[in-house]
């Protein structure tokens, strides 16, 4: 049992360590994006700050689901490359499904805010900017999972953090130069708006018919999560002043976020090919048991790391002193394993409601990371 334990911890500080730590570095450009201009969204665009970590999560719960179904469906042998025209539909599937719940959350934004007038801007930076985003995750989770599959290596073992962790490098700083666009330039914008938008209209209409089962169940799924969200993007609004004033959890909060989900969904989309490929025996075996405990031990590594990166770049971009945070380096890995253990009762869980895991288990994974992690923050905050 040692020695296999041993195994299973070498095989993740090889392959999955390095990817999360690499996703923890890319967290961080949208957490300074976030940094710099926090106390400037929130006084002149308060519901963004209500929407965004469900915009943050619904990014990632879109594209991380898509590379996972990706992954499934090469074990399958439905889809075989690159060129696929199955791979084709499943990205415009992606970008598609997500619209309903983005249009859910700016009115769960409009009604906590009340002010109609900045509501309206959002959302017309929010649908572009969800858009342009779109086409750029859904071809690079396909490059994410079609090449290391091709070449012999396991995507679920990377895929769902990379992607999650490219949505959040791309999400905060697209949101944020659009919103400057519009402030600045109206014309251009709406000119990228509907170019856009024609762009992804030609797309579908060549790729032929997109709606299927998995588009209905994902875009349902995705606005019950955009509902669960709302509840962290009112805290992160309501105690807005509390985060601003420790400017280290604004930069941190991202990749606080990103990382919970990332380690939540590394082990459902495992264990989601493993039920696929063997059964419910499959994830009921030791082996889950081994990879959760290796992933709780990188846990710790990783938040220290985190909390060091931040404290440099809050001195060194704004020129404010900081520390490690005891309670967050103590907390984060307890929450790291309640995130996991949640996980792989999902993968569980989904067929007994008729439900694909790949298409439940990755996105309600995220999410409830998300909550869980928006808490966590706002309890550091308020310490």
């Amino acid at each position: 049992m040692a020695t296999i334990a041993l195994q299973k911890l070498k095989e993740s500080i090889r392959y999955t360590f390095p990817a999360l730590l690499l996703c923890l570095v890319l967290d961080f450009v949208g957490g300074t994006f976030l940094g710099v201009n926090y106390s400037e969204i929130a006084k002149n665009f308060p519901i963004i700050l209500v929407i965004l970590p469900g915009l943050m999560d619904l990014r990632g719960n879109v594209f991380g689901t898509l590379a996972s179904r990706l992954t499934t469906k090469l074990n399958l042998g439905i889809i075989k490359g690159l060129k696929d025209r199955e791979l084709k539909r499943e990205v415009l599937r992606a970008i598609f499904s997500s619209k309903i719940p983005l249009i859910i959350l700016w009115i769960i934004g409009v009604l906590h805010t009340d002010n109609l007038k900045t509501a309206v801007a959002a959302l017309l930076v929010v649908i572009l900017s969800a858009l342009v985003i779109g086409i750029i995750l859904g071809y690079s989770a396909a490059l994410i999972t079609v090449v290391p599959y091709s070449r012999g290596f396991d995507p679920d073992r990377i895929a769902a953090p990379l992607i999650t962790s490219i949505s959040d490098i791309v999400t905060i700083p697209t949101l944020i130069f659009f919103l400057k666009l519009y402030l600045a330039n109206r014309q251009i914008f709406y000119l990228l708006f509907f170019f856009t938008l024609g762009i992804l209209m030609w797309m579908g209409i060549k790729s032929g018919n997109i709606i299927e089962r998995s588009f209905t169940e994902i875009a349902g799924i995705l606005t019950l999560l955009a509902l669960i969200e709302s509840f962290a993007g009112s805290l992160l609004e309501q105690y807005s002043s509390a985060i601003g004033k420790m400017v280290l959890l604004a930069v941190l909060y991202p990749s606080i976020l990103d990382s919970l989900g990332n380690m939540g969904s590394v082990i459902v989309a495992r264990l989601s090919t493993r039920y696929h490929l063997e059964g419910e025996e499959g994830v009921k075996s030791k082996d889950t048991f081994l990879e959760i405990l290796a992933m709780l031990l990188m846990s710790v590594p990783l938040i220290v790391i985190a909390n060091v990166m931040a404290i440099l770049i809050v001195e060194l971009t704004m020129h404010v002193h900081s520390n490690l945070v005891a309670p967050l380096i103590l907390g984060y890995p307890l929450i790291a394993l309640a995130v996991m253990i949640i996980g792989a009762t999902l993968v569980l869980v989904a067929p007994r409601i008729h439900l694909d895991p790949d298409n439940l288990g990755v996105p309600l994974i995220t999410t409830i990371a998300d909550v869980l992690g928006t808490i966590f923050v706002v309890a550091l905050a308020l310490h």
